[in-house]
């Protein structure tokens, strides 16, 4: 169970780390793949707080793009 647990947090800290290349603002871009660093840092290191840091990994995830924010703005 534990595996796959880190599997799936490896998973996501991967997709952030891909949707990072995928943005235009380098502060955002540097946010995310910090983010992204810490997750796989803290699966690889050992046993992470997995209650912490799973609401994390999914507040980041949720994170809105750049260009929406920008979008909206320029409504």
């Amino acid at each position: 169970m534990t595996l796959l647990l880190d599997l799936v947090l490896v998973v996501a800290g991967l997709l952030l780390w891909q949707r990072s290349c995928s943005e235009g603002d380098d502060v955002w871009v540097l946010f995310l793949r910090s983010l992204a660093a810490l997750d796989l840092a803290v699966i690889a290191l050992g046993n992470g707080v997995l209650w912490l840091e799973i609401p994390l990994l999914v507040l980041a995830l949720t994170l809105p793009s750049v260009k929406r924010i920008e979008g909206e703005e320029s409504r």
